[in-house]
């Protein structure tokens, strides 16, 4: 083999070699940190005989210690969510009131569960979806 054949070859592997390390850091730089959108919790609830009302929800945190003790605590969360829907009315959930009344109940529940206040734990809750038919 001649020279000049084994410094391409050479070249060539070395090339394919950092192409190959380099490229999970370059997918990697797109994810913004966090993994993408939240998944959201998404609820479907009877409202009496005649109706139900079926809504999706993303918690923002103040803190990733926060936003980590959601995902441990997700189905006590959900568990308490149920429980707390089982008094609402559909009436009062159609209205801007009724919403953002339930909102604040959730980040209340939330917190209390997650152990954190309003300022390191739940901020905000977010509807990703809200119907009621």
């Amino acid at each position: 083999m001649s020279l000049t054949y084994r410094v391409c070859k050479t070249l060539l592997a070395v090339g394919v070699i950092l192409l190959t390390s380099l490229f999970p850091l370059a997918a990697s730089a797109n994810d913004h940190g966090g993994g993408g959108a939240p998944e959201p919790m998404v609820f479907t609830f009877n409202l009496g005989d005649r109706a139900y009302v079926q809504f999706g929800l993303i918690f923002e945190t103040g803190s990733p210690e926060a936003a980590h003790e959601l995902v441990v605590y997700r189905p006590k969360i959900q568990h308490e969510i149920i429980l707390l829907m089982s008094g609402k009315e559909e009436a009062h959930l159609r209205t801007l009131a009724g919403k953002k009344e339930l909102i604040e109940e959730v980040i209340e529940l939330a917190n209390h569960i997650i152990h954190e206040d309003r300022k390191d734990g739940v901020k905000e809750v977010l509807f990703t979806k809200f119907l009621i038919q």
